[in-house]
C-alpha cells in the first residue's frame, strides 16, 4: 500500500495515499484546490459544502465533454482502420496480395 501524502485542498490538509503515485496525486489535489478557487463570484461568501459541490460538477462537465471527445476520436480511428484493412497494400506501385 502507498504511503500517505499531506495535501491541502481550499485551506485543509488532507492525508491521501493513491496507487497512482505522489505526483499524481500532488497533481489532482492541486487541480481540485485550483477549481475550489474558481468557482462562484468572489464577492460571494459560499460554504466550503457548496463550492465543492460546484468544483465538483465542473470537473464532471469536463471529464464527460473529454470522454465524448475521447470516444468520437475512437470511432473515427475505428472507421478509418476499416478502411485501411479493406484497402489492398501496395508497394512500389504494385499491388501486394496475401495469395502465393
Amino acid at each position: 500500500m502507498a504511503a500517505p501524502v499531506e495535501v491541502e485542498i481550499f485551506g485543509q490538509k488532507f492525508s491521501v495515499t493513491s496507487e497512482d503515485g505522489e505526483n499524481h496525486l500532488r497533481a489532482v489535489a492541486a487541480y481540485v484546490d485550483e477549481q475550489m478557487k474558481a468557482v462562484g463570484d468572489p464577492k460571494q461568501s459560499l460554504s466550503p459544502y457548496t463550492r465543492a459541490v460546484l468544483a465538483a460538477l465542473n470537473i464532471a462537465s469536463e471529464y464527460q465533454k473529454l470522454r465524448e471527445s475521447y470516444d468520437e476520436a475512437n470511432r473515427i480511428v475505428g472507421r478509418i482502420s476499416e478502411r485501411l484493412d479493406d484497402t489492398p497494400a501496395v508497394a512500389n506501385g504494385e499491388e501486394i496480395s496475401g495469395r502465393a
